[in-house]
C-alpha cells in the first residue's frame, strides 16, 4: 500500500476492516438462524452440521467477493484476507464432512450446485430474490439439524421455515438497493432495476410485515421483532443506499433473533 499524506493509510485500514465486517457478517447471521431453529424445533443441533453451515457461508461469501471484484477493486490486504478466509473455511468443511449423514451430504452437494449456478442465472428477473432466501432458509434449517433425511426435507417442512423465508427475502431486497447502479451497469435485472427502488422497498416492507404476522402466530417473538425492525429499516433509504453500511445494517438486523435468544430475552 502506498503511503499517502493525511493519514490515508489509517483510513484505508478502517475501510478494509469495515468491508470485511460486511463481507463476513453473514456468518453471524447463520449462527443466529441456527439458534432460532434450535429454539423453534426443540431438537438438538448437530455441531458438525452447524459448523459446516457457518464455514460454508464464510467460504461462499469470501469467494463471491473475490470473483465479483473488478481489477484493482480490492486492496492487496483485503484480497489476501478473503483468500485466507476461503481457504480456512474450506479446510474446516473437509474436516467436518465425514461426521455428516449421507442425506445431509446430498443436501450440501445440492446447495453447492445452486451456489455455483447462481453466478450464471442471477441476471434473470427475481432469481436473486427467490434463490438466495430459499438457499439460506433450506441450509439454515437442515444443516444445523442434520437429521439424516434426504436433502433435509424433514427439517425444511417445519413451520419456522415460513417466517425465516419471508424475513430473509425482505432482507435480500433491502440489500439490492445498494447494488442497483452496479446491477444496472452489469445487466443484472434485479428487482430495483426492474421496478425501481421505491417499489422494491415497499415490497420488502410487505414481506417483512407478513413475516411478523406468521411469527406472532407461531409465538416466535424474536422473529416478529426482527420483522418489525426490517419494516422500519425499509424506510431508511439513505442508509440502505450507502456502500458497505447499508447491507451491513440489514444483516445486523437479521441477526437480532439469535442475540435475543443468547441474552435469554425470548
Amino acid at each position: 500500500m502506498e503511503r499517502q499524506p493525511g493519514g490515508s493509510i489509517q483510513r484505508a485500514g478502517a475501510s478494509t476492516a469495515a468491508r470485511l465486517l460486511h463481507y463476513w457478517w453473514p456468518v453471524a447471521l447463520g449462527w443466529s438462524v441456527s439458534l432460532v431453529v434450535g429454539r423453534a424445533t426443540g431438537l438438538p443441533l448437530s455441531s458438525a452440521g452447524r459448523g459446516v453451515l457457518l464455514l460454508s457461508i464464510w467460504a461462499a461469501y469470501s469467494f463471491d467477493r473475490l470473483m465479483d471484484a473488478t481489477p484493482g477493486g480490492l486492496s492487496r490486504g483485503l484480497a489476501a484476507s478473503l483468500w485466507a478466509g476461503f481457504a480456512t473455511a474450506a479446510a474446516g468443511i473437509l474436516v467436518l464432512l465425514p461426521r455428516l449423514p449421507i442425506g445431509t451430504l446430498a443436501l450440501l452437494l445440492l446447495l453447492s450446485v445452486a451456489g455455483l449456478g447462481y453466478r450464471r442465472v442471477k441476471g434473470y428477473p427475481l432469481v436473486k430474490a427467490v434463490l438466495v432466501p430459499g438457499v439460506w432458509t433450506w441450509a439454515g434449517i437442515a444443516l444445523p439439524l442434520a437429521d439424516g433425511s434426504w436433502i433435509g426435507w424433514r427439517a425444511l417442512v417445519h413451520p419456522v421455515s415460513v417466517p425465516l423465508f419471508l424475513l430473509i427475502s425482505a432482507g435480500t431486497l433491502l440489500c439490492d438497493v445498494n447494488d442497483v447502479d452496479r446491477d444496472r451497469e452489469q445487466g443484472v435485472r434485479s428487482l430495483p432495476v426492474q421496478v425501481g427502488v421505491a417499489r422494491t422497498l415497499a415490497l420488502a416492507a410487505m414481506l417483512a410485515a407478513a413475516g411478523v404476522l406468521v411469527a406472532f402466530r407461531l409465538a416466535r417473538i424474536g422473529l416478529a421483532l426482527d420483522g418489525i425492525l426490517l419494516v422500519l429499516l425499509s424506510g431508511c433509504r439513505p442508509l440502505l443506499a450507502r456502500e458497505t453500511w447499508g447491507p451491513l445494517a440489514v444483516d445486523m438486523v437479521l441477526t437480532v433473533p439469535g442475540l435475543l435468544i443468547l441474552a435469554h430475552l425470548v
